[in-house]
C-alpha cells in the first residue's frame, strides 16, 4: 500500500465524510473517492457503506482500520524520531575535548547552547591523545574540540576558533631550556616523543616531523598516549615534545620548561565531527562556538 492510500483510508474512517477527509489531507473529494475505490478493488471487498446521507465503515472496514491504525502510528512515530534526530535538538549532544583550555571553552560553549535550546542537554567528555579521533569515529562523542591540521576524508572540520603560539617542551636540565627562543632547526638536536600510533598522520607529521625545514634529520623517541605521559617523559629528559601556548597556563611543572619557537606557525584549534553524521545540532553548536571564540577569555 502507498502511504497516500493509508492516509486516505484512515482519514475517511475517522471523519466518515468525503469532504472533511479531503480537507484534512489537502486533496480533492474526487481524489479521496478514487483512492478508496482503488483500495477496495485491491482488497476485493467494500471498506465503506455509502448512501446519499452518510458514510460508515463496513464490517471488513472496521477490522481493517483496527489492524492498520497501530502500525501506521508506529511508522509515524519512527519517522518523527528520525526527523528529530536529524534536527538534533532533543537528544543529548555528546561533545569531547582534548586538554584543559579546550575543556574550559567547551563548558562555556555548552552553556551558550543550552541557553538557546533549554530542552537540550550537552554531555561533555574529556578525551586523551590516543582516543581523541578514534573515540569520535567509534561514536563515543559526536564532535571533538581538537588541534589542527586535520585532513581525514571521513571527518568534517569547522572554522578555526583560536590559535596558540608553538613551544617545545623540554626538561629543565636540557641545553635548550635556558634559551629565550629556539628555531625549528634546533629540533635536529633533540629526540621528539612520538604521537600515538592511531593519531591522524597530518597531526603526527606536524608535531613530530622527521626533518627540519633545512633537511636535517630529527630523532624520534617512544610513543605517548596521554599528555600526562608527555610531561612525565619530558621531565625525565626522555625526549621533547611540540606543544601550544595553553600549556604555559595550565600545565606548569618544575621539571619541564616550555621554550617558544621564533619561526614556527601557531597551532590552531577547532571542532571536528564525522561527515556522515552531521546534524543540525552539531552545526548549531559549532556556529555558537565560533561566535563565542571572538570574545572568550581564558582564566
Amino acid at each position: 500500500m502507498e502511504r497516500s492510500e493509508i492516509e486516505a483510508f484512515l482519514a475517511l474512517a475517522e471523519e466518515l465524510h468525503f469532504g472533511r477527509a479531503a480537507d484534512r489531507l489537502g486533496f480533492s473529494t474526487g481524489w479521496i473517492s478514487q483512492t478508496i475505490q482503488r483500495l477496495e478493488r485491491r482488497i476485493g471487498a467494500r471498506l465503506f457503506d455509502r448512501t446519499s446521507r452518510r458514510v460508515t465503515l463496513s464490517t471488513i472496514g472496521v477490522r481493517f482500520h483496527d489492524d492498520l491504525r497501530p502500525g501506521y502510528q508506529q511508522v509515524q512515530y519512527a519517522l518523527e524520531r528520525a526527523i528529530k534526530a536529524a534536527r538534533g535538538f532533543d537528544d543529548p549532544l555528546r561533545v569531547g575535548f582534548l586538554g584543559a583550555s579546550a575543556g574550559q571553552f567547551v563548558l562555556e560553549a555548552a552553556r551558550v547552547y543550552r541557553a538557546a535550546h533549554p530542552r537540550s542537554e550537552v554531555h561533555i567528555q574529556e578525551l586523551q591523545m590516543h582516543d581523541c579521533i578514534s573515540g569520535l569515529r567509534e561514536g563515543a562523542v559526536e564532535m571533538v574540540l581538537n588541534t589542527r591540521p586535520l585532513a581525514e576524508a571521513d571527518l568534517a572540520t569547522g572554522p578555526v576558533l583560536w590559535s596558540e603560539p608553538r613551544y617545545l617542551a623540554v626538561s629543565t636540565g636540557h641545553p635548550l631550556a635556558g634559551r629565550d627562543e629556539i628555531s625549528l632547526e634546533d629540533l635536529a638536536g633533540v629526540t621528539l616523543l612520538r604521537m600515538p600510533d592511531n593519531a591522524p598522520a597530518s597531526i603526527s607529521d606536524d608535531r613530530v616531523p622527521s626533518r627540519t625545514p633545512g633537511g636535517k634529520p630529527i630523532a624520534h623517541g617512544p610513543p605517548v598516549s596521554t599528555f600526562m605521559e608527555v610531561l612525565g617523559l619530558v621531565g625525565a629528559d626522555e625526549g621533547a615534545f611540540t606543544v601550544d601556548g595553553q600549556v604555559t597556563r595550565f600545565y606548569l611543572r618544575p621539571d619541564v620548561t616550555y621554550v617558544p619557537f621564533g619561526d614556527a606557525a601557531p597551532i590552531e584549534w577547532g571542532f571536528v565531527w564525522r561527515r556522515a553524521d552531521e546534524t543540525a545540532r552539531i552545526r548549531d553548536f559549532n556556529e555558537r562556538a565560533v561566535l563565542l571564540s571572538r570574545s572568550f577569555s581564558w582564566l
